[in-house]
């Protein structure tokens, strides 16, 4: 079974806050995975515009990679965006 926790080994000391962080997510193809990221970003940032995220598909159609720029306000808004990434069964990896 594949470990999903998010990793602690981000260099946090380097980070100052506010940020903006770009964010790259692979996952299966769809629109299921689209909406679920969506869901995921407004949660933890409600003005999110979804429109903002860029879908690439892969080589051979089966996966979409997304990319968003987010801003983060604190240390405690990463570990939980991560977490609800992770928890997410479309989601094969977070960047």
């Amino acid at each position: 079974m594949t470990n999903r926790a998010p990793s602690r080994e981000l260099q946090e000391h380097l980070w100052v806050f506010p940020m903006d962080y770009p964010i790259k997510l692979i996952g299966n193809a769809g629109e299921e995975l689209f909406q679920a990221v969506n869901a995921i970003f407004v949660k933890h940032f409600p003005e999110f515009d979804g429109a903002a995220m860029l879908v690439t598909p892969s080589r051979t159609g089966k996966y979409h990679s997304i990319t968003a720029q987010l801003r983060f306000e604190e240390l405690e808004q990463v570990h939980a965006v991560y977490a609800d990434l992770a928890a997410c069964p479309l989601i094969k990896t977070a960047l």
